[in-house]
């Protein structure tokens, strides 16, 4: 396990431990979730569960912090069988999901310890009460001129999409932890360019996206290889108007890929369903969003060419900076439905 709290000396550097604790800052968010599932053979699991986040960070001292992240999930009634909100128990948990020390020196970023991480192949997936979180060590880099480099070398994760949401465990059965390399370019106006690779045991990922955004209109195209046998290619448009978005996406793969540690880059997933897992597989979206002042609400169809389509209806009202309501409804036809409900309260 990585352990922040051996590498404390630098704190002193500029400081003491006393100024460092004294300006500590906090955020966090209060969650209250509500999911119902009905499954392929018409059994239904309904949970109600309380729970959040709260984070504590010191001042940084000589370009040195530490941050530590409580994360909860509380049912309060139910059958509790609903895992996208419980653990591996179907009981409710509570983690430290965050315990890092970050160095930062000029443009560069250092992590190391639990951390939240956003990249293709392994990224947070805030869908349910808990996201995803990772062990190991991060470092970003701005240096060259609308450049962006991101290394990371992830040893454990927990959460919402891990084996065992309650508790941080290997990446992968080996014990070997997941080395990332990812290149991100912003210096062509409206675009961006990112590379992205991936060391893991038995196959090396490789992802590459390019995107185009306009102020009524967007493309992006997609290209990934997973140990190069395994592939998939993905295109997606969208314009809007008015407050009217509307998008398409297009997926197909040569043999069979994974959506990696999360909830996979592919432009056709659905709040369930992705083209992973199945052989060449094949997968159109279609979606239209309508913002309304606060309210904004939201159809997507995907269909898939070898396996069940996926209709999700949204719909979501900011009330304020700190409070906001979510409702999605998946109907996943053959496979059954999944209903969720979230109140956020963020301070």
């Amino acid at each position: 396990m990585v352990t922040v709290f051996t590498i404390v000396s630098p704190l002193m550097a500029e400081g003491s431990l006393s100024d460092a604790i004294e300006g500590i800052t906090h955020k966090g968010q209060l969650r209250l979730g509500a999911v119902q599932r009905e499954d392929a053979e018409g059994a239904k699991s309904t949970t109600l569960s309380a729970g959040g986040h709260v984070s504590l960070t010191t001042k940084p001292l000589g370009g040195f912090s530490l941050t530590g992240t409580l994360f909860t999930t509380n049912p309060i009634f139910g059958k509790k069988e609903e895992g996208m909100f419980l653990d591996s128990n179907s009981e409710g948990y509570s983690i430290v999901g965050e315990a890092y020390i970050k160095a930062t020196f000029g443009k560069t970023m250092f992590k190391a310890g639990r951390q939240l991480l956003d990249t293709p192949y392994a990224d947070s997936d805030d869908i349910a009460m808990i996201s995803n979180s990772f062990e190991g060590y991060s470092l970003v880099n701005q240096n060259i001129e609308d450049t962006t480099v991101v290394l990371a070398y992830l040893d454990k994760w927990s959460g919402v999409d891990a084996p065992v949401p309650e508790k941080f465990s290997k990446m992968q059965g080996s014990g070997d932890a997941v080395f990332t390399a990812g290149l991100i370019y912003e210096g062509i106006e409206q675009t961006s360019l990112q590379a992205w690779h991936y060391k893991l045991d038995d196959a090396n990922f490789n992802y590459v996206e390019a995107g185009y955004e306009a102020d009524t209109f967007n493309m992006a195209v997609q290209y990934t290889d997973q140990d190069h046998s395994n592939r998939a290619y993905g295109v997606a448009l969208g314009g809007s108007v008015d407050g009217l978005a509307l998008s398409f996406a297009y997926n197909k793969v040569d043999g069979m890929v994974v959506d990696g540690f999360g909830g996979g880059p592919f432009f056709t997933s659905s709040e369930d369903h992705t083209i992973a897992e199945v052989a060449d597989q094949e997968a159109m979206s279609y979606g239209a969003e309508y913002a309304l002042g606060e309210i904004t609400l939201g159809v997507h169809h995907i269909h898939f060419d070898k396996g069940e389509d996926e209709t999700d209806y949204l719909a979501s009202f900011a009330v304020n900076d700190k409070h906001s309501l979510d409702l999605i409804y998946s109907d996943m036809y053959d496979d059954g439905d999944i209903v969720r409900f979230f109140a956020n309260y963020s301070f």
